[in-house]
Formats: structure tokens, sequence, C-alpha cells
């Protein structure tokens, strides 16, 4: 793994999978539309808790997924996916995104993905998709991205009947 900071050389690449990467950047405009077609398929609530600009903002954002993607191919390092989960968490935060919807949007993309590439290459991708899906994991139990528990809430909270403010 490269670093810049220790003096190391770049990531190369040429050292993973170039021809799925390329096909990936080739096809970004056709995967893009069809991974948010995937991901509401797989949670059709999407559309209710979204707006139509929301939904636009996602289907922009799965063009960098899918750069990101690539770049993870073709260099056959997962770190490009894991950064760039950690990097994309606050900014979803701030949409109001919780990490559960971005997993969803995720597992889309996955979906989406797969068409375009060899079974081969899709595993690959399968397994960048899951290393990401366990750092975006790490995030899920951040206040705010949950309800969080009514029942300690009321013992927390000093038994208030109708406080409604979060623990």
């Amino acid at each position: 793994m490269s670093h810049p900071a220790l003096g190391l050389p770049p990531a190369d690449p040429s050292a993973g999978r170039t021809d799925a990467a390329a096909r990936l950047r080739r096809e970004r405009a056709r995967i893009a539309p069809l991974a948010l077609k995937a991901a509401i398929s797989v949670d059709p609530s999407l559309t209710e808790r979204y707006d139509e600009t929301m939904l636009r903002r996602f289907l922009r954002d799965h063009e960098q997924h899918i750069e990101q993607l690539a770049h993870a191919l073709e260099t056959g390092e997962a770190r490009f996916v894991t950064d760039y989960a950690e990097w994309l968490v606050p900014i979803y935060r701030r949409r109001h995104v919780p990490v559960k919807d971005s997993a969803t949007l995720l597992i889309g993309l996955r979906q989406a993905a797969v068409a375009v590439l060899t079974p081969e290459d899709g595993q690959a991708l399968g397994l960048l998709v899951e290393a990401w899906l366990k750092r975006l994991r790490l995030h899920r139990a951040i206040p705010g991205d949950h309800k969080g528990n009514k029942v300690a809430r009321f013992i927390w909270k000093g038994a208030g009947i109708l406080d409604e403010t979060v623990v």
C-alpha cells in the first residue's frame, strides 16, 4: 500500500483489473440510473422519504461512486473505497441520509455494476462493495442515525411522559 508521507510509490493503476475499471467508466452513464432503480426496488420507501431533488443528487453521487470503484478495481486496493466511505458519511449526515439508506444505495450500485462486468470481475467488485459496507456499519450507531429506544429514553429522562427529546 502506498503512503506519500513515507515516500512510498503511488498506487499502480495497472496492478488490478484495468479492463473492468475501463468498462465501469465507459458505462457510468448507464449504470447510475440502473443503480438508483435497483436501490428503489430493494427499498421502495426511498421514494417516499426523499424528494425528486434528493433522488437526483443520489444519481449524481452514483457517478462518483462508480469512479471510486473503478479506481479500486484498477489498482487492486480496497482502501480507495473504504477511505471514500469514511469521507462520504459526514456529507450524507448533513443531507439527513441515514447509513442504512446509503447502504441500500450501495447495494443497488453493486447490482447494476455487476451487469456490465464478467463474473470474475463481478466477484472482485462484490468484495470491494463488502469492504465499503463493512466500513459503513461502523457508523450506524452514531446518534441521529436511528430513532433510539423509547423505553430507555423514558427511564433516562426521569419518566417524562410527553418528553420527545432524544437521549
